[in-house]
Formats: C-alpha cells, structure tokens, sequence
C-alpha cells in the first residue's frame, strides 16, 4: 500500500465517518496502520466474542489479505491513560478506486452491542477460537483467554500498537486482531465500486 491510501484511511475513518454516522460515533484523536486481517472464508466481523451469541453484523468480503487501520482516543480510567480503538478501516482496493466508490447511506441502521474490547476476523478466525464464552463446566477457549488478558493489560492500555495479532488458524493464516475499545456499540458502512464489489470497510463505536 501506499501513502495515498493512508491518507484516504485517514479521511475516511474521520470526516467521512462522522458525515455518514451523523456524528453519532466516539470520533478518533489518533490513527494508525496496524497490520494485515487474512480473509479465508469471506465473512468479517468486529465483535465481542463473549457477545457474538446475539447474531453480530457482518460483511461479505472477497478472501486475501488487507491492510488494517485503526483510529482512537486517550481516555482516563482511575488517573491513568487509557488508548481506546473508536474506528477501524479496512481497504481492499487502491485509493483511487475506493475514491470512486459508493457509501452505504444507513450504515447497520440497529444496533450492535460491544463491550471493552472487540475482535476484528473472518469466519475462520472466529470459528478456530471456540467457545468464545463460558457454559456449563466449560470456560471460553484459551485463545478467547489468552486474547482477553493482553488486551485488557496495563501495558497495551497504555501504549499504542501493542494489540493482539494472533493467527489462530496456521494452515490458513486466518487471524484475530483485537483492540480495547470506547464505547458499547456500533455500526458499519461498506464502499462498493461500480461492479457492486466491496472494496472498503468503514467500523465505528459508538
């Protein structure tokens, strides 16, 4: 990718977000590249696992491997500075033709409950990290748990880009992104291009 792109990521995630949200979304002081997302099985979610039970939004997505942004704000907990993901953009095609490219105009028009953390992956992903909660005798899978205690850690509150990257599927790739976040809901918007493909994801909290 290249710095065009970043900064159609950036706008996106900032101006284009607040137009389309009607300004009902956390907004984002700070915005960075954090990775790539693997795509296997075409459908890709920003959840919280533990929630995922209630039947969460998702997006059809061709498979391949795209790149990540994420934007946020500092959010004070006890005294101490927090870093909380408020938006994640995720392009799968160049700038200009994500330029070029029709919004959603409702965005998920419901809404979709979060809770202090959310996990960014496709179906692969989601289903090698079962069970996302506990039942029975059973607890979450150690992945889910693994995921859990480094997100919600001191030190990656405290310092930007130290969220999990983990790949939970080797023969595939197929990985979890997972960020501390602000707010407790969300909503989503795709761009399509003139063929009706998906060539941008726009995920904000709300």
């Amino acid at each position: 990718m290249n710095a065009g792109l970043d900064q159609l990521a950036r706008h996106i995630a900032g101006p284009l977000c607040t137009e389309r949200a009607g300004g009902d979304v956390c907004g984002i002081d700070w915005f960075d590249r954090v990775g790539d997302l693997v795509v296997v099985d075409g459908i890709v979610g920003w959840m919280t696992p533990e929630l995922s039970r209630d039947g969460p939004f998702t997006h059809e997505v061709p498979p391949g491997t795209y790149p990540v942004y994420v934007g946020g704000r500092d959010y004070s907990s006890k005294g101490v500075s927090e870093n909380r993901v408020t938006t994640v953009v995720v392009p799968m095609a160049d700038a200009n033709t994500i330029v070029k490219a029709e919004w959603d105009e409702e965005g998920y028009g419901d809404y979709m409950r979060l809770d202090d953390y959310a996990c960014l992956w496709d179906e692969r992903a989601s289903r090698a990290t079962l069970p996302h909660w506990a039942f029975g005798d059973a607890d979450k899978s150690e992945a889910i748990l693994n995921i859990e205690r480094i997100v919600k850690s001191p030190e990656v509150l405290a310092t930007r880009g130290k969220w999990p990257n983990v790949v939970v599927d080797p023969a595939t790739g197929a990985n979890v992104l997972a960020f501390p976040i602000a707010g407790d809901g969300l909503t989503g918007f795709e761009a399509r291009d003139h063929t009706d493909e998906i060539v941008c994801l726009l995920l904000a909290t709300q």
